[in-house]
């Protein structure tokens, strides 16, 4: 991992030191305090109440029905075979690192394990955010912006409890 998205190594994206991609501090980045991104009151961005984001009724954002999309059939999209795959550092609220996001195309990115072992997906919620599935397209938590050019993870009942550099 570079130095600059390592956040041990640099407090810009260490949340810890920086309250502007906190949302215990910063409360428009915070679905608790800021229902437009909380899927539990904004409809839109809850994938339950609209089909068109969620991978059990759009099988296009499926990658158990979209083989380009599908890392098991698609080299270009599984990191184990293409290490230029852009994406993100994923990271537990205590600074650990425990995942990485790689995009597979504009509304489904991938979400791998740190051994690279596919564990599920995220699909934009068209909103600014993506709602992450299990593979068995079971909606588990989301992602929201955290207005610096990474992600907030949230538990479904908006706990923040990760973030991506």
């Amino acid at each position: 991992m570079p130095s600059n998205r390592d956040p041990k190594y640099n407090s810009t994206v260490n949340p810890k030191y920086n309250s502007s991609i906190n949302p215990d501090y910063n409360s428009t980045i915070n679905p608790k305090y800021n229902s437009s991104i909380n899927p539990n009151y904004n409809s839109t961005i809850n994938p339950r109440y609209n089909s068109s984001i969620n991978p059990k009724y759009n099988s296009s954002i499926n990658p158990k029905y979209n083989s380009t999309i599908n890392p098991n059939y698609n080299s270009a999209v599984n990191p184990k075979l293409n290490r230029r795959l852009a994406g993100f550092y994923c990271f537990s609220t205590q600074i650990k690192f425990n995942a990485y996001l790689f995009r597979a195309n504009q509304k489904v990115w991938l979400l791998f394990g740190e051994d690279l072992t596919w564990i599920g997906y995220a699909v934009s919620n068209e909103n600014g955010g993506f709602n992450v599935f299990d593979l068995d397209a079971e909606w588990v938590a989301y992602y929201s912006d955290n207005s610096k050019a990474g992600l907030n993870l949230f538990t479904l009942s908006a706990e923040w409890i990760g973030f991506t550099t």
